[in-house]
């Protein structure tokens, strides 16, 4: 892959990029180190990017591996700060409230690693069961049962939170 394809992709898709790294790890000096972690493997390996018919879940994917990667290298320091502690520049999306925020990062924290690379492909990215199986190389079967225990485990994060619980309405199939 040339340096100008690289630079083209890091204008188009840099921001999203680096602010999931900063969602997923919540620490700005770790999200840069996976960001750009992320492009040195986009430039070692640019072809796959090439013929991926979704560019930026394909970019997304690879940075999750790599922040996935660097929360196994620093799960004793992550799992000891607190969530009062995430950096104050981390972006936050139009229209979701900071406790529920909150809510989701708890969750996430409470998660083991392939959890919450379900969890990420599922809720965030929106990808079905078959979509996360295929991913992940596990059957279907796998992935509902997953996801039927990180719904289980949502709902006792979010309990003392009633006002956050809404109401059950499917989710990713």
């Amino acid at each position: 892959m040339s340096n100008r394809e690289v630079a083209d992709l890091y204008r188009r898709y840099g921001f999203f990029l680096r602010r999931r790294c900063l969602v997923l790890l919540r620490n700005s000096s770790l999200a840069d180190d996976a960001f750009q972690e992320t492009f040195m493997k986009l430039m070692r390996a640019g072809a796959p990017l090439r013929t991926a018919d979704e560019p930026l879940r394909w970019l997304y994917r690879v940075a999750d591996r790599t922040c996935f990667d660097l929360l196994r290298k620093t799960k004793n320091t992550r799992r000891s700060s607190s969530i009062d502690e995430m950096p104050e520049e981390l972006p936050a999306h139009p229209g979701v409230e900071p406790e529920m925020r909150r809510a989701a990062i708890e969750l996430l924290d409470a998660l083991d690693d392939e959890d919450q690379r379900i969890a990420v492909m599922a809720f965030v990215d929106g990808m079905n069961q078959q979509e996360i199986a295929d991913e992940l190389g596990y059957s279907r079967m796998t992935i509902i049962k997953r996801m039927a225990r990180l719904r289980e485990r949502a709902q006792r994060v979010l309990a003392d939170r009633p006002r956050l619980v809404a109401p059950r309405h499917g989710g990713p199939s």
